[in-house]
């Protein structure tokens, strides 16, 4: 299966000064699962709606600086006629990097046999949960 990369995010936002106020989003699947699968649901409604402010709108704002609206474009064009429709996923757990949480998935789409790994990296930063990283591979 191809590798996916989404929109060269590999990450910046690691290097941000942002990040030392970061805190993970929780100690328990339970607890992340909660807080991630609602912000995945988003970025995965925008994809289908094409909709680059719903896509971006849990961004950081280093993540926001590298995914402009056209590059989300790109690769909404490039799922759709490499991966095809999005059909299921499977909450697959979580670990914990410094100071961010990553989120990890299995997902199905309609034109490939093999499953696709979803990854978002999270933090939490006052009341916000961030989007600072979000790859399919």
């Amino acid at each position: 299966m191809r590798r996916l990369l989404l929109a060269g995010i590999v990450l910046a936002a690691l290097a941000s000064p942002a990040l030392i106020f970061a805190e993970v989003i929780g100690e328990t699947n339970k607890d992340v699962s909660g807080i991630a699968e609602p912000i995945l649901e988003n970025i995965l409604e925008a994809f289908k709606e094409n909709d680059y402010a719903q896509y971006s709108k849990d961004f950081d704002d280093t993540l926001k600086e590298s995914v402009s609206e056209r590059k989300f474009i790109e690769t909404d064009e490039y799922f759709q006629d490499s991966l095809g429709d999005y059909q299921s996923r499977e909450y697959l757990g979580f670990v914990v990097k410094g100071r961010m949480s990553i989120v990890l998935w299995k997902a199905r789409y309609a034109k490939l046999e093999d499953d696709v790994v979803v990854k978002l990296v999270l933090s939490k930063r006052g009341d916000e949960y961030l989007v600072t990283g979000l790859w399919f591979q």
